[in-house]
């Protein structure tokens, strides 16, 4: 994986979302702590690989809808961070947000998160208006409650046995905002088409091997490297591909996932413009924490 791509990646969209969140008071305090944090901004990077695709869309517009997603995702980690939810400690290498600061703060945070991830994509002006509505559309599925709401609840009911299908709890909570982030910049422009529809096939798959690989390093590394706990899904009886399968089994098919969308990506498009996407699909399985 290129380093200095996802880096490069990383600093246009912290840039972009500084400028989005001005200090001005406990709130905005809050949702800086969570969204300018350590992170890897790998839907970030997915965004910014995929729109080498198109020709037609410009950088500023991939970085608001880069850090769209981004503001998106962190919302979904405050929230999962939550007593009610995983009860986390520990995101991102520093103390959760409802830890830092407290549970209700930390709820309004990721509300304010949820909300400006929405305002970012509206307010865009090198965005057309239909690349805005299908942006805020697609976001909207993939987060509601037949996308990253629905596969929380299967994760919270899979604890006490009452769902067991992890392949979906994985699709539907990590895999649906990779989907988006590989496909967005591609809406609201009928000749993308056939390359978003291509896309979203493959983010399915990259979603998955994504969170099948979190299954592992959460099973085998320490919290330090994690930047998270490596205890959270034992104490919390999570369903993970480890628990189901065993550690060797589940990096053997985030891995048969991961060249799976290789082969593809190389099978339907030139190889110059999809160069980052094949490093970030590799990068989505090699990776340390």
């Amino acid at each position: 994986m290129s380093v200095s791509f996802l880096s490069e990646c990383k600093e246009k969209v912290l840039n972009r979302i500084d400028v989005l969140i001005p200090d001005k008071n406990k709130i905005t305090s809050s949702m800086r702590f969570s969204a300018l944090a350590e992170s890897k901004c790998i839907r970030a990077g997915l965004i910014f690989a995929s729109g080498n695709l198109n020709k037609e869309i410009s950088d500023c517009a991939l970085t608001d809808m880069a850090a769209s997603i981004e503001l998106m995702h962190t919302y979904s980690l405050i929230h999962d961070d939550l007593p009610a939810m995983d009860n986390d400690d520990i995101r991102r290498g520093q103390a959760s947000n409802h830890i830092k600061f407290n549970e209700a703060t930390a709820i309004l945070t990721g509300d304010a998160l949820q909300a400006l991830a929405y305002e970012t994509i509206a307010s865009s002006t090198d965005l057309t208006d239909l690349q805005k509505i299908e942006s805020i559309k697609a976001l909207t599925t993939a987060c509601g409650h037949n996308g990253m709401i629905l596969g929380q609840q299967y994760d919270l009911d899979a604890e006490s046995n009452k769902y067991d299908d992890i392949q979906k709890i994985h699709e539907l909570k990590t895999g649906k905002l990779i989907q988006v982030a590989i496909s967005m910049p591609h809406l609201g422009n009928e000749k993308q088409d056939n390359v978003r529809m291509i896309l979203h096939d493959i983010g399915k798959d990259l979603g998955l091997a994504f969170q099948i690989m979190d299954d592992v390093l959460e099973a085998s590394s320490d919290s330090t490297t994690l930047g998270k706990s490596n205890q959270s899904d034992i104490t919390n009886q999570k369903l993970t591909y480890v628990s189901v399968f065993g550690e060797k089994a589940s990096m053997e098919q985030a891995y048969a996932l991961s060249n799976h969308c290789i082969t593809k990506l190389n099978d339907s498009f030139i190889l110059e413009e999809i160069k980052d996407l094949l490093s970030l699909a590799k990068f989505m399985v090699e990776r340390k924490n």
